[in-house]
């Protein structure tokens, strides 16, 4: 939502982002918004062409979520990895 906020240039549209969105172009409002101390929330863009983020600290995501119990769960969750040629493995 941030990089659509960002590149249409919507003025009356806000974002829950991190401070790095304020690198492209958005304006931080409001920090430390969470309720809960013990509250990490990590913050991910997605884009066709690629974005290069800055290379000061190494980068790492991590996808969790929940499926329903069933067969080819998983597998359908996988998929859409699979089909679009994204590589899930770490690399070391």
């Amino acid at each position: 939502m941030s990089l659509i906020v960002a590149s249409e240039s919507i003025r009356d549209t806000g974002a829950v982002a991190s401070s790095r969105a304020a690198e492209i172009g958005l304006d931080i409002l409001i920090q430390t918004i969470q309720d809960d101390l013990d509250n990490i929330t990590r913050f991910l863009i997605l884009a066709r062409e690629p974005i290069i983020p800055g290379i000061d600290k190494p980068h790492k995501t991590s996808i969790v979520f929940t499926l329903e119990e069933g067969p080819r769960v998983l597998f359908n969750a996988l998929a859409v990895f699979a089909l679009r040629e994204i590589n899930l493995s770490k690399d070391v």
